[in-house]
């Protein structure tokens, strides 16, 4: 039970390669996009046999528990091979892949150059599918420029009509009160002018006529 709770505990975490990140619209023909060569170019894809990784901390079966004196040597030494496996089988693919356009059958041959059309024209339908997205943003974007001016302009045109109302209301009632002191004051005046007729003619200043 020790040796086994020591097995789980000594055991690295494994790792999740990131992915390489494609854009939205390549993510439906990500296989036209994968390594190279694709398989149906190469002879040599899955037939190798390859170990698996061991980890160099694990105890090795039988289990035991790791002490001072473990050594990894051998441990190593088979993860060192299985990497010089692997380098050996993407060698062997390239270099199938490379010989099938010029030593290869008519058929390789034609598959080699269809493998290419496919992934050209592709290319080129996403390309075109990319400038036709661009060319709607930026149609998106020049209305929605074209709509933001023109609310720009409607609500500098309220604003305006709004001042010149309220300019026009403040020129009529400032009109309406001058002319009204206006009326005030000539009101005033004809009492005043009639006050002192009145005046001068029930006790004129020269009521014996003596002056002249």
């Amino acid at each position: 039970m020790r040796d086994t709770m020591s097995a789980k505990a000594t055991t690295l975490p494994r790792i999740t390669p990131m992915a390489t990140p494609t854009p939205r619209s390549f993510s439906a023909d990500r296989e036209m996009y994968g390594p190279y060569p694709p398989p149906e170019l190469t002879s040599i894809w899955d037939h190798m046999k390859i170990p698996q990784r061991i980890n160099p901390l694990a105890p090795p079966i039988p289990k035991r528990r790791i002490n001072a004196s473990w050594e990894t040597v051998d441990q190593h030494w088979h993860n060192d091979k299985r990497r010089i496996i692997m380098q050996q089988r993407e060698h062997s693919r390239f270099h199938s892949a490379w010989s099938k356009p010029f030593y290869g059958s008519p058929a390789d041959q034609e598959a080699y150059r269809k493998h290419f059309r496919e992934v050209l024209k592709q290319q080129m339908s996403d390309q075109d599918a990319l400038k036709r997205q661009q060319l709607k943003d930026k149609v998106r974007e020049s209305e929605a420029a074209v709509e933001y001016d023109r609310q720009c302009l409607v609500q500098d045109y309220e604003a305006f009509s709004k001042k010149n109302d309220y300019l026009k209301q403040y020129r009529d009632e400032n009109k309406r009160f001058m002319e009204s002191q206006w009326q005030q004051r000539r009101i005033e005046r004809m009492l005043e002018n009639h006050y002192d007729r009145e005046v001068l003619r029930y006790n004129p200043i020269n009521w014996s006529g003596t002056l002249k």
